[in-house]
Order: structure tokens, then C-alpha cells, then sequence
């Protein structure tokens, strides 16, 4: 699903980048003959700054535009380790689950914990995830970066931002309680099985909000954390659907967190239209461009 989010948002890119509707262009050259004074030259119908317009997708020859500059490429390497990064954390964490259900049906087939135990356990299991993250994703990861100063700066954020207080009822409170009540009973209700299909969507889930961290928090990707936090909300949607197929009342109080997760969707949204790019001065791209600093590592890359 990453995968096909970063290409999409690429594909889209491009076709912008190759239609056009108006642009500021070379001054247009009169086409009337010239006198035969020589020292007369053409002259430019109207000032330097005038804005020509020319047709959309225009396929002339004339004047082309110029070929992109290093920093507005595609950074292939960001593109594919963010896949290799989701895939591989959501594969230990599935991984774990697994293997606890195998040890406990070998050798204690008899153990059912209790429900708060479940309920302990995942809310801690949210709060430490990201260890199985093969990608930094905390600010004290940013030393991996030689990030320039300027990528450092404080963003500008929309006036009508909640205070620091309601995050701290939303996610710790509302979005991690209510994930790991739910996925205890999402438990309870498979007989104590963990593998499931409905809390590896939640696995899921978590392992895109990690890739999040990296996008947004690591590598200053303004553009990429959008995308990405649209996923969130989808992956969050999917396992909510995952859990009422289990438990009902299960998948309907987790998806009370989706409107948590919306409010986050907008905030970050106009966040990423206050601060454009430090570089381009336009909207930062949807997509990993080649940035100074900005160079996608694993956990165990110097």
C-alpha cells in the first residue's frame, strides 16, 4: 500500500511538472521585419516580467523547460527502504506474536491470562513498537543526519492548533488505551490466539505511525509525513473493520480514534501548506526528493 502511495504521488509529479498553463517566460520578440537600419534591434512587446500564456501540455521545441536541478529527483533509495522498513517491522512484530502462540499451545496449553494482563501488555506493546523499527524514527536518531540548519527551523503551524494538553488525551489516553483494550478483546474472543489477522492489521497500523516518526521527526520530509498520516488513517480504518469482524463492539470503539487520527490528517495537512520548502519555495513534495542531510538509513547504517 506504501509502495503504491509514493508512486501514485510521483506519477502525479510528473504529470504536473509536464503541463503547464501559464508560466514566466523570455520576453515574446516582435515578427515584423527588420529595418534595414542596423543598429535597429527587435523590441519586447511589454516588460520584462510580462507572464505569457501558452497552452497546457504544450509539445514545442522552443525554449524547453529546463531539466530538472538534483533536488527536485526522486531519491530512489528513501523509496524503496521505507517498503523494506514497514515490511520487515510489521514482520518481527507479526513474528512475535506467532511465536507466543506457539510456545504457549506447546507448552501451556492450559494458560489463559487474564484480560487486564492483555490489556497491560498491548498498551506497553504500543508505547515500545518502535524497537522493532529497522529505520530511526526518534529525534535523538536525527545525529544519524547531517541535517542543515535551515531543515532544522520551527515550523509554522495553523492558529486554531489544539494545546499541548489535548495531545497528551489523545494519544496516550484515547488512541493507546483504546488500541490495547480492544486488541484484549479482540484476543479474548479468538480463544487467547494473538496471530490473527485482525491484530496484524493493527501491527500494521503501528508499523506505518513508526514509518511516520521517520518521515516526519528523523528526516524533515514535510511533503512524505502527509502521505504517510493519510495511510495511518486507512491502516486504522482496515483494522477497525478487522476487529468488528471479530468482536463488534471491539471494531466500533477503535474506530473512535479515527476521529482523533482526522483531526491529526488536517492539522498536518495545513501545517504542510504554512511551510513550503527551504529550498524550492514551493509545497514540499509529496514524494522523497534528493535533499542535502535527508539520506534514508537503517538503524544499524553509519
Amino acid at each position: 500500500m506504501l509502495a503504491f502511495l509514493l508512486a501514485g504521488s510521483a506519477i502525479f509529479q510528473l504529470d504536473i511538472g509536464s503541463c503547464w498553463a501559464f508560466q514566466t517566460a523570455n520576453p515574446m520578440v516582435s515578427v515584423r521585419p527588420r529595418p534595414s537600419s542596423p543598429t535597429t534591434r527587435p523590441y519586447p512587446i511589454g516588460p520584462p516580467s510580462t507572464t505569457a500564456f501558452r497552452p497546457l501540455c504544450t509539445t514545442s521545441t522552443e525554449n524547453p523547460p529546463p531539466s530538472p536541478p538534483q533536488h527536485d529527483r526522486i531519491d530512489w533509495t528513501t523509496a524503496v527502504k521505507y517498503p523494506v522498513g514497514l515490511a520487515g517491522q510489521w514482520s518481527l512484530l507479526f513474528g512475535l506474536f506467532h511465536t507466543i502462540d506457539t510456545v504457549r499451545s506447546r507448552y501451556y496449553p492450559s494458560l489463559h491470562p487474564p484480560f487486564l494482563l492483555n490489556v497491560a501488555f498491548l498498551y506497553f506493546f504500543n508505547l515500545k513498537a518502535s524497537v522493532f523499527s529497522l529505520l530511526p524514527n526518534s529525534k535523538d536518531e536525527r545525529l544519524k543526519l547531517e541535517v542543515t540548519p535551515e531543515l532544522r527551523e520551527k515550523r509554522k503551524v495553523p492558529k486554531w492548533t489544539p494545546p499541548g494538553v489535548a495531545f497528551v488525551l489523545g494519544w496516550p489516553l484515547l488512541t493507546f488505551g483504546l488500541r490495547a483494550v480492544t486488541g484484549a478483546m479482540v484476543v479474548t474472543a479468538s480463544g487467547g490466539v494473538w496471530a490473527t489477522p485482525a491484530i496484524g492489521s493493527l501491527m500494521l497500523h503501528l508499523a506505518v505511525g513508526d514509518l511516520w516518526n521517520t518521515a516526519n521527526n528523523v528526516e524533515d520530509r514535510l511533503g512524505v509525513s502527509v502521505v504517510l498520516i493519510y495511510a495511518l488513517w486507512l491502516t486504522k480504518a482496515f483494522a477497525a473493520y478487522q476487529f468488528y469482524r471479530v468482536q463488534p463492539l471491539a471494531g466500533k470503539l477503535l474506530a473512535v480514534t479515527l476521529t482523533w487520527i482526522s483531526a491529526a490528517v488536517a492539522l498536518l495537512t495545513q501545517t504542510w501548506r504554512l511551510n513550503p520548502d527551504p529550498v524550492t519555495g514551493r509545497l514540499d513534495a509529496l514524494t522523497p526528493l534528493r535533499r542535502p542531510g535527508r539520506t534514508t538509513k537503517f538503524r544499524w547504517e553509519r
